[in-house]
């Protein structure tokens, strides 16, 4: 897994046990964020990306973009690509 996993209400995995064989798997850290809705059940997303993006953002970009198009039993990759701008005055 890449950046992210969002886990459908009847996946054949549930996030819990997802969790754990990442926890084995990879070094990265990933939080969970559990969400109430038909659709989606949790949605499983490194750290690193979380705290640039937000638990919000993340959460309304799942909601609008991603639960359209899955199944309640799907669980769907996530690769995320975040582009920063920074602008400083010295």
């Amino acid at each position: 897994m890449k950046d992210g996993l969002v886990i459908g209400r009847n996946a054949a995995i549930g996030g819990e046990a997802m969790a754990r064989t990442l926890r084995l798997m990879s070094n990265e850290k990933f939080e969970r964020v559990i969400v109430k809705d038909p659709v989606v059940h949790e949605i499983l997303v490194r750290s690193a990306v979380m705290r640039k993006v937000g638990q919000d953002r993340l959460l309304k970009f799942v909601l609008e973009r991603i639960k359209p198009i899955m199944s309640e039993s799907e669980l769907l990759l996530l690769e995320i690509e975040v582009e920063l701008l920074l602008e400083a005055s010295i």
